[in-house]
Parts: C-alpha cells; structure tokens; sequence
C-alpha cells in the first residue's frame, strides 16, 4: 500500500528449440516484463520468421481499415480463425480490392482537387468577357498581372510601345487594377518593360473558351468525379459490412504475432540455447515457475534474482503500484507526475489522505460541496476513461466529501450560516450549533494552517527518512532527520517564546533539540542546509493559501446573495434574479473546484513531495496483449 510491489527478476535458460514456447509462455502468463539481455560475451537472438512480412501486410490493413465505414459483424474471431481468415482467397481478394478502391478514390479527389484550382484561376479572368478560343494565335501572347494604382502612370507609358497590340484592364483590388496585354509572341523586350513599369505578372491558365463556359466543364467533371467517388465508397462501406470484422481480427491476431515475433531480439543468444530476462512480481515468482515448467519443459533453468539482490546491486526494476480499484485516479495522478521508483515510498495513499483535506479546507461550502459533486459526476459521465478529465472528475468527486464536512465545520451554506440561510425561509431564532465561521475566526484558522504546514514538512522529512534507510544512505537519513528537528522543535520554540501557546517548561528542551537538529543537518549538508532554512519556512507559511483561497470563495458568495438574493419582497425581480443567483453560485462554485484542485495539488507535490519524494522510475508494463476483437 505505501510501498511499490517487491519486483524480482528471472533468469530463463533453454534450448532454441523451444523459442517460441518460452514467448507464448510469457504472453499467457501475462505478468512479466521482458528485460532486454545485455552482455560482452553473447549477442541477441534475431527476431522469428516472417517478421518484416508480417509488418509490410500490418500497413495494409491498417490502410484498409481506415477505408472501411460500419462494424460489420459483432461477433469476436478466434485466433484460429482470424488466421485462416488471412490465409485464405476470400482474404486475399478483398484486400486487393480495398486497396485498389483506395488508390482509385485517391486519384479522383486528386483529380477534383486540380479541377477546383481551376476553377478558382479561371474565375479571376470571368469579368473580362471575352472568348479566350477566339484570340489565341500561333504569334500572339497574351500576358497578364496586375499593377498596383501608384505604377498607373509609369505602366500607362509603357503600354505605348510598339510591341503592345492590346490591352484591357478591370478593377482587381482596393490598389490594383488587373490588366490583359497582347503582345507578340517572343517579344521579351516588350514583355520586359512593361514588368519594369510596375506589371506583376500572374500564371495565365489555359482557358479554350469564355472563362463561364470553362467554369461550367470544370463543375461538370467534379459532379463526375464525385459520383465515381460516391459509387466506389459504396461499394468499400459493403465490404465494410461484410469484411471488417474479420479484417480487424486479423489486423490485430498479425500485430499480436509480430510483437512475439520480435520479441526475441531482446533475448541474449549463443550457438544453441537462448537467455531470456524478466520481471515480475517477487509474490508471483512461484506461479511463474510453475507455468515455465509446464510451458516450456520440465528441464528448462530458471534463476531467479531477488528484490534484495537487485537493491544491493542498485539495479532498478520497474514500478508497479497496486491498490484498490477506488485509488485509480490518485494513482494515475500520481504516474502522471512521475512514476515513483520501486524502491521508495508511493504516495499515492498520502496523496489521497492529505489532497481531499486540503481541498475540503478551500472550499468549505456544504452547498458548494454538493455543486462540486454533481459537477464532477457530470464531467465523469461526459469524459469516458483513459483521457486526463476523467480521472480529475473522480478526484473532485471524492474530495466533495470532505468539502461537505468542512462546510459544516464552517458554518457555510452558498456563504451563509445555517440560520441565517433558515431566515432567509422564513425560520427565525433557530440556532442548531455553533460553526467554526472563516470570515469571524481568521486568526485562528490562520494558526491551523500554518499548523498544518508544520505537521505536513515534518511528515515529508520523516518520510524521506525512511526513504534513506531503506536505500543505506544513512547521510542523507541524518540530514533529513535533521530537517525534521528543525521544524517540529522550532515550532515548539516560536509557538512558547513568541505566542505562549506552551508552558515554558517546554522552551528549553525544545530550544536543545532544535540547535541539535541543526547541528545534524549543517553537518551533513553543509552551508548549503542553512541557505534552504527560509525556503523552508516559506514551504510552511505557503500553507496560509488554504484559508486565503477560501476567504476569496467566501467573499464572492455573500457578495452574491447580497445582491442577487431572490427574495420574495422584491417582487417579480425575483424571477429574474433567481437564475442569475443560481449560475452565479454555480460558477462560484466551480472556480473554487478548479483553484482549489490546483492549490491542493500544489502543496502535496512542490511542498511536501519535495521533502521525500524522488519519482522517475519506469512503469511495468507486462508482455500480454488486449483483445479487442479476438476471443482468445
């Protein structure tokens, strides 16, 4: 629970021969994760036959795939099946056809996208009114561009040359004017002055008649193209229908097969055995055996190497974190922050304890806390697993709970106490218990949290203690011991010296202690100890935001029902204000749901992670395969 899984690793020695049975044993067995053997002395086996034929056939699936509209069958193919379903002509024939309506539909759309450049190239020419058909002549050019209304004059000039047969021109821009110039072909001359005078000459398309009656042939053969096009999507979607089932199958039997197939290049080799390398749960070692043995040969040799063995020789395995099903979205909180080494603590626990308290502290609004759990139920129930928001929904969900309870602590219902809010109904004089009210008590919740910062970096310290001792560093265990001296005896110091929260009994030992602790963490860390003592502090005082965030959240809520109450003496008002006083709540509500998410994630992870948490370890991830569309 506060630890990762004690991970092991397995050594597995067997003849070649049984290749293929020691990765089939591995993927049924579904909990160990290939480790790519190493070594001077062997190389790495090649990967099985068929591999590279296997990816090449891969690629055209997938693009057959993608083609391909409707579910088609339900029903899930067997390995066997999807097998022989690839080896068959049925297969075979249907692959060479999507493929070949693929290439098809990608010439048309080529073919329409060309025609709509066209279109758009004509169009610019379309004002002009003229027959291009009639004009065109072995010895005429006809030259276009446009010429921006500064260059008028200079190009106007230019246009008296005697190489200029004709010329025309109509608006084109706000400051330009398109223009038309015939001109003899090959007279470079001509062609040349007139760029000088200011003509930015543009592609003249090839138009054979009036640029409408071009614009129309050009529409009429896109209708043309997109009825092949539509006709060929049909007859992909009836495929579809009928073959994507099986292609999916198959699609995801020859990724299975070429994933094992590769697998083998992670082994180590030698003339005529193979070395494979593992890890797995040190609690499964047992079954692991078991399976090898009935898997891959009773005389095949297993060696296994124990989390302590792997600790001592600083070798990290991969981390894997097992709680309950509840824990998912702390959990992935935490795998998304960093992965925690299997070696250290896993804060996923104290994430879920310290997150839902820090939050419920900010928001501390019953009402607010019911808002905030029909939110997040909401969102969970419009973001589906394994995106980002789904998870945070889960969280806010939970953490609703504490918030609710808070509110009550607190004494707010949407900013008001409980018989202010039962005045506001008409119940007068009735006064249920006394709350703990943020905007009245600020100095004392303002002590709480600072308390709070204390108790939450000295459990950091305390951790990272233990986290030391469990790798021997026993230099660093001091210092942290140190640290945490330093902050639980000099709370004691300031709260008995300054404020006289204690007895003064406790001034002196406490004031021992502290020099002490001090003492064991200069020592170990040197100066550098001392210049992180005010970050240190600050770490503490940077718990104060948790009465802040919520003072803010407070404060709009009263503003709120002080101005948009709907009460009934204001008369038909009240019907407008009532869905403004509501949004408005709700809105508050929410900004205090993201603020705090964000603040409470912020205490645990930059203030009190930081005291003993390391993270980036890997990830297990088990050589096994998810079946989408197989049974098997």
């Amino acid at each position: 629970m506060f630890f990762p899984e004690k991970m092991c690793k397995v050594r597995v020695i067997e003849r070649k021969a049984s290749l293929r049975k020691a990765i089939d044993c591995l993927e049924s067995f579904g909990g160990a994760e290939i480790k790519r053997f190493s070594s001077e002395e062997i190389g790495n086996c090649p990967a099985l036959e068929g591999l590279q034929a296997g990816n090449e056939r891969l690629v055209r699936l997938d693009a057959i795939l993608s083609g391909m509209k409707g579910n088609g069958q339900r029903q899930k193919l067997t390995r066997k099946e999807a097998a022989e379903f690839l080896k068959s002509g049925e297969a075979r024939q249907a692959e060479e056809r999507a493929i070949a309506i693929g290439i098809e539909l990608e010439k048309l759309q080529s073919e329409i996208d060309s025609a709509k450049e066209d279109i758009a190239r004509v169009r610019e020419f379309s004002s002009f009114g003229i027959d291009f058909g009639k004009i065109q002549s072995g010895s005429i050019e006809i030259i276009a561009g446009t010429v921006q209304k500064k260059d008028e004059a200079k190009f106007e000039k230019a246009l008296g040359q005697e190489g200029v047969l004709k010329h025309t021109q109509k608006p084109s821009m706000k400051n330009s004017g398109m223009h038309l110039v015939a001109v003899l072909k090959g007279d470079e001359a001509t062609i040349h002055g007139l760029s000088t005078a200011g003509l930015e000459r543009m592609p003249m398309p090839k138009i054979n008649g009036t640029p409408q009656a071009e614009i129309k042939d050009a529409e009429k053969r896109i209708a043309s193209l997109q009825g092949k096009i539509g006709a060929l999507s049909k007859e992909l979607a009836k495929a579809g229908e009928r073959h994507r089932a099986q292609f999916a199958a198959a699609r995801e039997h020859l990724s299975i097969e070429a994933e094992k197939a590769a697998a083998p290049q992670n082994f180590g080799s030698t003339g005529h055995s193979f070395v494979l390398e593992a890890y797995l749960p040190e609690k499964n070692y047992g079954e692991f055996e078991r399976a090898a043995r009935e898997r891959i040969g009773e005389k095949v040799f297993i060696q296994k190497f124990s989390s302590s063995h792997l600790a001592r020789h600083h070798e990290e395995a991969p981390t894997l974190l097992s709680h309950h099903p509840l824990l998912e979205p702390f959990e992935w909180l935490t795998k998304f922050m960093s992965v925690p080494k299997g070696s250290e603590i896993d804060p996923t626990v104290i994430f879920l304890i310290f997150f839902p308290v820090f939050y419920g502290m900010m928001v501390g609004d019953f009402i607010y806390g019911i808002i905030s759990f029909l939110i997040a139920r909401w969102l969970m129930q419009k973001f589906p697993p394994g995106g980002i928001m789904n998870p945070v929904a889960k969280m806010w969900m939970w953490s609703a709970i504490p918030t609710i309870i808070f509110g009550v602590i607190f004494d707010e219902y949407a900013g008001m106490s409980h018989m202010h809010l039962l005045e506001k109904f008409g119940l007068h004089g009735i006064e249920l218990y006394t709350g703990i009210e943020r905007l009245t008590n600020i100095n004392l919740l303002l002590t709480v949290t600072i308390l709070a910062g204390v108790f939450t970096m000295a459990l950091g310290f305390l951790l990272g203690f233990v986290n030391a001792m469990k790798h021997g560093e026993k230099k660093h265990a001091i210092a942290k011991l140190g640290w945490f001296g330093i902050v639980t005896f000099g709370t004691l110091v300031v709260s008995t010296a300054m404020f006289k929260a204690l007895p003064e009994v406790v001034l002196l030992p406490s004031a021992a202690m502290f020099v002490v602790s001090l003492i064991a963490m200069v020592k170990q860390e040197g100066v550098m100890g001392l210049i992180e003592l005010p970050g240190v502090m600050g770490n503490v005082l940077s718990f104060a935001r948790i009465l802040a965030v919520g003072l803010s959240g407070t404060v709009i809520a009263l503003i709120l029902n002080d101005m948009a109450f709907p009460s009934p003496d204001k008369g038909l008002m009240a019907l407008v204000l009532l869905p403004l006083f509501i949004f408005g709540h709700v809105f508050n509500a929410f900004l205090a749901m993201f603020e705090s998410f964000i603040q409470g994630a912020r205490l645990n992870y930059v203030e009190f992670y930081s005291k003993f948490f390391e993270g980036g370890g890997k990830e297990f991830t088990p050589f096994k395969f998810e079946r989408k569309y197989l049974k098997d």
